[in-house]
């Protein structure tokens, strides 16, 4: 017992500096290669005094999570189980840049027991759509989003107002109820998109593009 507290006490103390390094991982390199990813994680490690062993999969999913996440057809290499963990644990709305339309295959197969809504971004119903499911709490999967259409931004900021218990939405010219169980994925199968700076700031891009090393891990 008394190596099991020691042992523990020990994990608590650099707890704070795994945090930090996972919450660095999901906001600034999700959008990067397997490369750069394993290169900026090396030297924040060395920076924090932080066990080269740390493997960030291991802290913020579980072995369970991840093989329930192969069977729904997510690729096996390391790059797209790294991608999941993000997509799933981001605050951010994440941007899927993923060419092979693997990865938004899964999500719609990992979602599909919630309400969840596929639509294009050039349907002439977009709009229609994006407001019934912020008004009903929908999962909305938006695919080929090439550019982001400034309907999105107001909730991609989440600028939302108060009026008495409810939250509201503008979208367009007109004042929508904002139910919190709404959520929104954007992807695209175009490998280099080319986001503005301001939409850079409220979305997650997590990258699927395929590597060498991505095709030896699948």
């Amino acid at each position: 017992w008394s190596a099991q507290v020691n042992d523990l006490n020990e994990q608590l103390k650099i707890l704070p500096k795994l945090c930090l390094l996972s919450a660095g991982f999901i906001t600034y390199l999700a959008s990067q290669s397997e490369d750069k990813r394993l290169s900026y994680m090396n030297k924040w490690k060395q920076l924090l005094n932080v066990d080269e062993k740390f493997d960030i999969r291991k802290f913020l999913s579980t072995e369970s999570e991840q093989l329930v996440w192969k069977s729904q057809g997510l690729p096996s290499d390391e790059l797209s189980m790294e991608n999941a963990m993000v997509i799933l644990r981001s605050q951010l709305c994440p941007f899927l840049v993923d060419p092979s339309s693997r990865a938004t295959d899964w999500l719609k197969t990992h979602l599909k027991d919630k309400k969840v809504e596929v639509i294009n971004q050039q349907d002439n119903n977009f709009t229609t759509q994006l407001e019934l499911a912020v008004r009903f709490g929908k999962t909305l999967i938006v695919q080929e989003v090439d550019g982001v259409e400034p309907v999105l931004y107001p909730i991609l900021r989440k600028d939302l107002a108060s009026q008495g218990p409810r939250h509201v939405v503008q979208i367009g010219e007109k004042i929508i109820d904002y139910n919190p169980d709404f959520r929104i994925y954007l992807t695209t199968r175009n490998p280099t998109p080319e986001l503005l700076p301001d939409m850079e700031a409220i979305v997650n891009e997590v990258n699927f593009t395929t590597t060498r090393a991505g095709l030896t891990g699948q």
